[in-house]
């Protein structure tokens, strides 16, 4: 089970152990969701799910499902001494993208969504669509660079750490928040996102 005093190292060994399971487990209700959804045509399907694993861990999937794409999202998530973290973990790739308390907090705030259920703003976070596009800023340590990672409804500040193959989501801030050289990045980082969203999967 996942606890707040984890390292980084022990996280990821306790996804590990349930993260078969829970992509198994999302394959079988992708095909009922299909079945329920036939045919989809022009339609498209966002659904959140909850699974509670054999490790006693919390995890939240999403499917995004039209006609011609499959996009599955994995979080799992725990309550700590600081408030609610939840980490993303990918089927096809040993990263992780860590979301702290304070990320979900100012996320919260800052779209003035005021949801006290934790499990609630979850959902409406993985509603949201979760595609980044990333600029890597300064390295502040050996292997630890500060990002700076678009999305949709605002901007994702953090570090990444090399040696974890781990993305920190240290704080969310809306992009009428942005100055300065990060509303060039912004720029950039918006039509980076909008061309791979288009080529990929023209969900958005």
């Amino acid at each position: 089970m996942l606890v707040p005093k984890m390292n980084l190292a022990e996280i990821r060994k306790e996804i590990d152990k349930d993260f078969e399971i829970v992509v198994r487990k999302s394959l079988f209700v992708l095909k009922d969701l299909k079945k329920k959804h036939a045919p989809l045509r022009q339609k498209r399907i966002i659904e959140v799910y909850d699974y509670f694993s054999k490790f006693k861990n919390n995890w939240i999937f999403k499917w995004d499902v039209d006609k011609k794409v499959t996009l599955p999202v994995y979080l799992v998530w725990y309550i700590g001494d600081r408030g609610l973290t939840a980490i993303q973990a990918f089927p096809n790739g040993p990263s992780l993208f860590y979301y702290t308390s304070h990320y979900f907090k100012r996320y919260n705030e800052r779209l003035n969504l005021e949801i006290n259920d934790p499990k609630k703003l979850l959902h409406v976070f993985m509603e949201n669509h979760l595609a980044y596009s990333f600029q890597y800023l300064e390295e502040i340590a050996p292997g630890v660079w500060k990002f700076f990672a678009y999305t949709k409804n605002g901007v994702a500040l953090g570090t990444y750490i090399q040696a974890q193959d781990c993305y920190k989501m240290n704080t969310f801030i809306t992009h009428d928040m942005l100055k300065g050289d990060q509303k060039e990045m912004e720029t950039f980082k918006k039509a980076e996102l909008d061309k791979y969203l288009a080529t990929y999967h023209k969900l958005d």
